[in-house]
């Protein structure tokens, strides 16, 4: 057994944190959590070794709830590697964008789609192959109707029965969730419009809830996330509060108050766009962009200002919302898209301590998957970050770059000692 001496706790729980205690870990596990005199009795009858992190701030590791472990973060466009790329070089990214996540501290994450079950692919590897990594969630391909957003994955379906038809086989391939596609999103070339009929969408919502399985439902519309907000689904990704024309938000109370009444987790990925601001912005500067580059700078920097501008109303309106970064797509990485999400959400406004919970045991419930990760108490995974900053002044800073992540009980950064281990 491992016991860490830590300065301060946060265990997970909204607010709460415990000072000078020690943290005990047996295998993968979670044993026990000790003041300083209780842990002098207890090594009394048990043979444990005490590290010395009297000056560092433990924190649960950190789950994003919205990634594309298929695709590689760079501006590579989904499209062109379910085209160009082999299942196996598809499944071998997947696991290195995976291993990069999680040496920056993202021990637990969702995977929102990708083509021919890669993800279950490194999921099954990990647990199977007895090798390192975060755990993941994976839908499959993401439900879409024919030529609709991201349907380049595999996941078309029209009707109510083939919707049904589709979730059973995935359930069957493993899935562990339904992700649907409510509305058009960054596809090339699709039609800016709702993806599924009331119909189509309400068999799909039944038929996953009737699987026991969650349904989480991208939406980039006021008209989806309100209708979503009746429904009842169980996340709704983007959560975005404007028309299709992203003329100005529908800042709408009463779509927020459902939100926060049913308990309907919104997955902000509020980065989503930054990095092509940022590519568009650099071919401007340099006299590169062509008119098109230019509407599409312009286009990109008012869908982000709706983006944060919905964030705060909602988050002012107690919406329990959870952090996806959406890495993978676009320019979203999977090193540094965690940080970047918590930075500008923290600009916005949310408190670091609250941000605490939303990337950690508030993630872990919209999931599904708190009773075994998402706070560091007993008998629970020991996917541990351990932080020279302190995340309840800015979380952003302390997980930047942070010095030790943990996963199930076994050191994967470990940056006093110079040790990272690469996979």
């Amino acid at each position: 057994m491992k016991a860490f001496k830590v300065k301060r706790l946060y265990d997970g729980n909204l607010g709460a944190y415990f000072d000078n205690c020690v943290v005990v870990i047996n295998g993968e596990h979670v044993e026990e959590i000790l003041s300083l005199n209780e842990f002098e009795t207890y090594k009394i009858y048990n043979n444990v070794d005490l590290l010395d992190y009297s000056q560092y701030y433990m924190m649960p590791g950190l789950i994003d709830c919205h990634v594309h472990l298929m695709i590689p973060g760079n501006n590579t466009l989904g499209e062109y590697i379910a085209n160009e790329w082999s299942d196996g070089e598809i499944n071998i990214m997947a696991y290195r964008n995976a291993m990069e996540a999680l040496r920056n501290g993202v021990t637990s994450m969702r995977d929102c789609g990708s083509i021919n079950y890669a993800a279950i692919n490194v999921r099954k590897a990990i647990a199977n192959q007895n090798i390192i990594g975060p755990d993941i969630l994976s839908c499959g391909a993401p439900l879409t109707c024919t030529g609709g957003h991201c349907h380049y994955m595999g996941g078309e379906a029209d009707g109510p029965w083939e919707i049904r038809k589709k979730i059973r086989q995935q359930q069957k391939a493993g899935a562990d969730f339904v992700k649907l596609m409510g509305t058009y999103g960054g596809t090339i070339g699709i039609t800016k419009t709702l993806t599924f009929s009331d119909e189509e969408l309400m068999a799909a919502v039944d038929e996953a809830h009737l699987r026991e399985l969650k349904i989480a439902v991208h939406s980039c519309t006021f008209e989806m996330t309100d209708k979503l907000s009746k429904i009842g689904v169980d996340t709704i990704e983007h959560a975005v509060m404007c028309p299709s024309d992203c003329s100005k938000n529908i800042l709408d109370e009463e779509t927020a108050n459902r939100m926060a009444s049913k308990n309907i987790y919104a997955t902000y990925t509020i980065c989503c766009v930054k990095g092509e601001i940022s590519r568009l912005e650099k071919l401007i500067n340099s006299n590169l962009a062509t008119e098109s580059d230019k509407k599409a700078y312009e286009s990109n920097v008012n869908y982000d200002n709706l983006i944060n501008e919905s964030f705060i109303f909602q988050m002012e309106r107690n919406v329990p919302y959870v952090i996806g970064t959406d890495a993978g797509w676009r320019a979203a990485d999977f090193k540094s898209s965690f940080y970047d999400n918590i930075y500008v959400m923290e600009k916005d406004g949310a408190k670091s301590i609250d941000l605490i919970h939303a990337s950690t045991l508030r993630g872990a419930k919209a999931l599904g998957i708190d009773s075994k990760t998402g706070s560091i108490e007993k008998s629970k995974y020991a996917d541990i970050l351990l932080l020279k900053k302190d995340p309840a002044d800015s979380l952003a800073e302390a997980i930047k770059k942070p010095d030790v992540v943990i996963k199930k009980g076994n050191f994967v950064v470990e940056k006093a000692l110079n040790l990272t281990l690469n996979y």
